[in-house]
């Protein structure tokens, strides 16, 4: 059956855990991070709107975050929507397997900074999954 272990970092850094699951014998394919960098939310940058979800800059831009087009007096070229992240974090969240009751405690550690470190494994390593997540100094280690 298939399960995914997951745990949270303080500081995003895996290569302990890494290391440990290649000494183990685990492949490092199953095992996915998602810090706070990652999720896809933010469009600001130093307090200000991230301009790269702006497309057609200043001489093609409708002032619309994300939206350019043609038909409006000045501005040249076809409409098109500038995608915005592709997944969403509540997305992101699920492919952790993570349960909609718990899935705001991990948003919450992501706000604080913290990341999310799962592995998709399959039920004969449940048990040395999570003890090399636990040993690798990662929070609140769960196996969905």
């Amino acid at each position: 059956m298939p399960f995914v272990v997951t745990g949270i970092s303080q500081d995003g850094d895996t290569a302990a855990l890494e290391q440990a699951l290649k000494a183990a014998g685990l492949s490092l394919d199953a095992l996915e991070v998602l810090g706070p960098d990652d999720t896809g939310e933010s469009h600001t940058v130093g307090g200000l709107v991230d301009t790269s979800i702006l497309i057609g800059g200043m001489e093609t831009g409708t002032g619309v975050p994300g939206l350019t087009g043609s038909g409006i007096s000045g501005v040249a070229g076809a409409p098109r929507v500038a995608p915005i992240g592709s997944e969403s974090l509540w997305e992101r969240l699920a492919d952790f397997a993570i349960p909609d009751d718990e899935v705001e405690h991990y948003a919450e550690a992501l706000e604080a900074g913290r990341s999310i470190v799962g592995y998709h494994g399959d039920s004969k390593n449940v048990a040395k999954v999570e003890s090399l997540f636990s040993a690798a100094g990662l929070a609140k280690v769960k196996t969905f």
